[in-house]
């Protein structure tokens, strides 16, 4: 079983999967094997085969968070967001401030297009883990759309603070900043200029659109 772990903890689903096909072909499977096959799965984009060995695991008594958690993925990768949310749901059962639980039932909630719902998802996971440069980006997004332009600078300023090399989130700070028409633009324009000129131009050029009653688009 060690070896699994190691196979899983490399990101190497495909020998996972393998290793665990051959220990229950000899009736060595158990919750844990079952388990990290069914997240390797869920990182192939199969979530009809993570699905099965999921539920394999909990029959045999595995961690009942971490299943819930990625049945609950499993079920929005398939579109399935009402099933999903039942399954995260049941995962912040088990623990109420889960930051991956919480962050991922906004991204539910945002595909269903409740941004209301989704940002006091993302706002908690921001209060439970600080440092999760994905919830403030995703938190920022949904400010984005409400055209909150200052608080969704906020987010993606706080985003990018945590990781300078999150491009994502350098590109809609400055989309923000842009349409708050605020003093800083320039100066981040400038970073994203000299990471990616068309791009930059492009931002530009689309913000100015969208200023003048034209749609404008995040990363």
């Amino acid at each position: 079983m060690e070896d699994v772990r190691k196979l899983y903890e490399e990101s190497k689903h495909d020998e996972v999967i393998k290793a665990v096909k051959q220990m229950e072909k000899q009736g060595q499977g158990d919750a844990e094997a079952y388990l990290l096959a069914g997240k390797s799965y869920y990182y192939k984009n199969k979530p009809k085969d993570s699905l099965r060995y999921l539920e394999k695991s909990f029959e045999m008594g595995g961690d009942k968070k971490e299943i819930y958690y990625f049945m609950g993925k499993d079920y929005a990768l398939m579109r399935k967001y009402d099933q999903a949310m039942e399954k995260l749901n049941e995962a912040l059962s088990i623990d109420p401030e889960d930051p991956n639980v919480l962050l991922n039932m906004g991204v539910v909630y945002a595909l269903k297009g409740d941004r209301e719902k989704a940002r006091s998802y993302f706002e908690k996971a921001t209060q439970v883990k600080p440092d999760d440069k994905k919830a403030w980006y995703d938190l920022g997004v949904t400010y984005f759309m409400d055209k909150n332009y200052e608080k969704a600078a906020e987010c993606f300023r706080k985003s990018y603070e945590l990781d300078a090399d999150f491009y994502e989130a350098l590109y809609n700070l400055v989309s923000a900043l842009c349409m708050k028409g605020d003093q800083d633009f320039e100066k981040y324009y400038q970073t994203l200029y000299e990471k990616d000129k068309r791009r930059a131009e492009m931002l530009k050029k689309a913000c100015e659109r969208e200023k003048s009653g034209k749609r404008f688009r995040l990363w």
